[in-house]
């Protein structure tokens, strides 16, 4: 059963212009640096990953990289599928994995969506779930817990957007 549902938002990424497509864009340093903060947040919360399904975009799969530090056990599955895919797709892959903590990494809009989703319903207004409502920024992690006391069987657990990089 899926306890554990954490919606990473991959780093961010070089200007479209900079790649050869969509697809292919990578990490910029700054995004490197903030996803690897924020999976080693993640881990300090004590987030025990089971598995990783990344999107196969360049930009998902350098923010798995960046990741891999902190959850040197987890399982990682690529798939084209979780690129630029729709809330549902997400969701279903989670469930379908047959994992309990599982960490999607993919792109706006259908994470964002499939967070505001998932919190739809829930009473809880904390600076948390308000932030995460207005935005997913790059490199945001959304920690969602299962909860059949809400409407859509999960709660909010934890966000964080990622601190800011100086220099």
């Amino acid at each position: 059963m899926l306890t554990d549902l954490i919606l990473f938002r991959h780093g961010k990424a070089v200007r479209p212009h900079e790649a050869r497509d969509d697809f292919s864009r990578g990490l910029t340093p700054r995004g490197r640096v903030q996803t690897a903060a924020q999976a080693a947040r993640l881990k300090a919360a004590g987030c025990d990953l089971e598995i990783a399904l990344v999107s196969t975009a360049l930009r998902a799969a350098e923010t798995w990289d960046a990741c891999q530090q902190s959850f040197p056990d987890a399982h990682v599955q690529l798939s084209r599928h979780l690129y630029l895919a729709a809330p549902a797709i997400y969701l279903s892959a989670a469930k379908a994995s047959k994992a309990s903590r599982v960490m999607i990494i993919a792109h706006d809009p259908g994470l964002h969506d499939l967070a505001r989703t998932l919190m739809k319903g829930d009473p809880g207004q904390d600076q948390g779930q308000a932030l995460l409502r207005e935005h997913l920024p790059t490199s945001g992690v959304a920690w969602f817990c299962n909860d059949p006391g809400t409407p859509s069987g999960f709660r909010l657990k934890q966000f964080w957007a990622p601190e800011p990089i100086s220099g």
